[in-house]
C-alpha cells in the first residue's frame, strides 16, 4: 500500500474515533484498524492481535484482535523534518520531588533487601500535537527503535519510540534482552561505564535468567555490548531460550515488569513504586506489540523428475516491546514519561539529569 493511502486510512479511522495502532521499525510500517470501538482485553496471551499492556493490573490489558481488524502494511519514504530542540524547563518543584524520590530509594536499598528500584516521573507540556505526523517523525528520527502510535477512545492516545524488546517468540525460540545503564552519547562518544552501571545491567541479566530457567533448560546469555538508542548509550545482553509455546502466558507473568523498569526483588520494588512515585504509571513501562502475527515463509522442495518448487508455509511470531520513551497525548497537552534504575551507588542529582537526557528522545520530535 502506498504510504499516502496508509496514512489516509489511519486518519479516517482516528476521525471516526475507532481504535487503531500503527508501528514501525526501519521505516517498515504496519497497522491494525479495529472494526468497532469495543474494548477487547487479553485472556491468556494465546490470542492473535496487537496487545497493549500496562505496568500494573490497575489498567486493562488491551488487544486489537487480528480477526476483528484490518491489517495494513507500507513503507515510509521521502519523509524528512528538521529536528528542533523544544525549549522546556522543568519546574523546580518537580526537580526536587524527583531528587527526593531517588534519595528515598537509595536509603531504602541500603537498609532493606531491595537491590534496585526504578524511579520515574511524568513531564507535562502544554502543546497540541498531530499524532500521525509525530509518528512519522519518530520513525524517521529513530529507525532502529520500535515506534508506534496507539489509540483507543476508552483508553487514550499514546506514542513512543522504545529501544527495548520485551520478548520475541518464533516457534520454540524465545529471545529477549537485558538493557540497562545510560550515558549521554553527546558527552561520551565512546562510553565509559562505571561499576554502578555494570552492576545494574547484570541485575537485569540475573533477573531474566532466573525467570526463564523455570521454563527452559536451554538458556544462552550473550556478551555485554554497547548499544546506542538516539543520543543515549546503554549496556545490552541478548538472551535466548528454548521454550514450550504454551508456557508463554506464565513466562510473561514471570518477566513483567522486568527489573529494567521495576526493580529487584520485583514485588518489593513494586510496593515502593506504588507508595512513593508521584503519579500512576498507567501504560508507561508496560509492554506492547503483535502477538502470534502471521508470517509467510518460503521453503524449497525438490521432487524426483520435477523442477524445484517453492512452497509457502505460515508461522506465527510474537514480538513485544517495553513501553519506554513514550507519551500520552491529550487535547491541549502531552505527558512524557521518563525514569532510571536506582541502586545503592546512585547519585540523586545525576539520576535527575539522566531523566532529562531520556526526555529528549520525544522532545526532539515535538
Amino acid at each position: 500500500m502506498h504510504q499516502s493511502d496508509f496514512f489516509q486510512s489511519l486518519k479516517s479511522h482516528y476521525e471516526q474515533k475507532l481504535p487503531f495502532v500503527c508501528y514501525a521499525q526501519k521505516r517498515s510500517l504496519k497497522a491494525y484498524l479495529q472494526s468497532d470501538n469495543y474494548l477487547n482485553t487479553v485472556v491468556d496471551f494465546s490470542e492473535a492481535g496487537f496487545v497493549f499492556c500496562p505496568f500494573s493490573s490497575a489498567h486493562p490489558q488491551v488487544i486489537f484482535p487480528e480477526n476483528q481488524s484490518e491489517i495494513l502494511t507500507s513503507q515510509l519514504k521521502n519523509y524528512n523534518f528538521e529536528s528542533l530542540k523544544t525549549n522546556f524547563v522543568t519546574p523546580e518543584t518537580e526537580k526536587q520531588n524527583h531528587i527526593k524520590l531517588v534519595s528515598k530509594a537509595v536509603e531504602t536499598i541500603k537498609n532493606t533487601d531491595i537491590q534496585k528500584i526504578v524511579c520515574s516521573r511524568k513531564v507535562s507540556i502544554k502543546k497540541k500535537l498531530d499524532p500521525l505526523e509525530t509518528f512519522k517523525k519518530l520513525v524517521t528520527k529513530y529507525p532502529d527503535a520500535f515506534s508506534y502510535c496507539w489509540y483507543h477512545p476508552q483508553v487514550g492516545l499514546w506514542l513512543g519510540a522504545t529501544p527495548e524488546r520485551f520478548l520475541n517468540l518464533e516457534r520454540h525460540l524465545l529471545k529477549t534482552v537485558a538493557l540497562a545503564g545510560t550515558i549521554n552519547a553527546k558527552e561520551q562518544p565512546e562510553p565509559q561505564w562505571t561499576t554502578k552501571e555494570k552492576e545494574e545491567q547484570q541485575m537485569v541479566v540475573d533477573f531474566i535468567v532466573s525467570a526463564l530457567k523455570n521454563h527452559s533448560k536451554n538458556l544462552d546469555v550473550g556478551a555485554v555490548q554497547n548499544v546506542r538508542a538516539g543520543d543515549l548509550w546503554h549496556l545490552k545482553s541478548d538472551i535466548k531460550a528454548q521454550i514450550q509455546p504454551e508456557h508463554l502466558s506464565k513466562i510473561i507473568l514471570d518477566l513483567h515488569p522486568t527489573s529494567a523498569v521495576c526493580g529487584l526483588p520485583k514485588e518489593s520494588a513494586k510496593v515502593f513504586i506504588k507508595k512513593n512515585e508521584f503519579y500512576e504509571r498507567s501504560y508507561y513501562s508496560g509492554f506492547l506489540g503483535p502477538m502470534h502475527l502471521k508470517h509467510a515463509v518460503n521453503r524449497s522442495k525438490t521432487q524426483r523428475n520435477q523442477e524445484q518448487q517453492v512452497i509457502k508455509s505460515i508461522k506465527r511470531i510474537s514480538d513485544l516491546f517495553v513501553n519506554l520513551r513514550c507519551m500520552q497525548v491529550f487535547d491541549n497537552h502531552i505527558e512524557l514519561y521518563v525514569g532510571g534504575g536506582i541502586t545503592k551507588d546512585s547519585h540523586p542529582e545525576a539520576e535527575y539529569m539522566e531523566t532529562l537526557a531520556k526526555s529528549q528522545t520525544l522532545l526532539n520530535v515535538l
